[in-house]
């Protein structure tokens, strides 16, 4: 995992396939201290790091910060846990590959999604986030199609017309 501090976050693509240094605003991120901020800086991370199936190396660079920031200042939202399933699932696409010497680090950090689903099991669940926190589960132990598919149910209209007049 690279520091954020680290100019090479200056060279890493996004989701666009252009220039984006995530760092920043998983800086913003580290320090937000209302929901408000909390939302506008995951929003711009959504819109930076994928972008219709595309994620750039800024992506998976991206994806360790985003957990450990989630652990350490207990933000578990739908935000975190949606962004890095379709990143993660999206790894598995037509997208560059994690370069081998951070390829651990960023499976490591995968492995902490179900402690982080864990920890919120006090707080109502809605369906946006049942569907990230599942999605997030199924794609880190490597079930990409199920990810993949659940990650459409966070709409009561698909999940309406899937389950018929269940």
């Amino acid at each position: 995992m690279i520091e954020l501090n680290d100019p090479k976050w200056k060279e890493l693509e996004g989701g666009c396939r252009t220039p984006y240094d995530a760092s920043i605003a998983l800086r913003r991120l580290e320090s937000a201290d209302s929901s408000e901020e909390i939302d506008d800086i995951l929003a711009e991370l959504w819109d930076e790091l994928h972008h219709q199936g595309d994620v750039g190396l800024a992506s998976y660079f991206a994806v360790p910060h985003l957990i450990r920031i989630a652990r350490e200042n207990g933000i578990v939202n739908s935000s975190i846990l949606g962004l890095t399933a379709v990143i993660e699932v999206q790894r598995h696409r037509n997208n560059p590959q994690v370069p081998k010497e951070y390829y651990e680090d960023y499976l490591n950090s995968l492995e902490s999604i179900p402690e982080l689903i864990i920890s919120a099991k006090s707080i109502e669940w809605d369906l946006e986030f049942t569907a990230a926190a599942l999605s997030a589960l199924a794609a880190t132990k490597g079930q990409m199609k199920v990810a993949k598919a659940v990650l459409n149910f966070d709409d009561e209209d698909v999940l309406d017309e899937f389950l018929g007049s269940y």
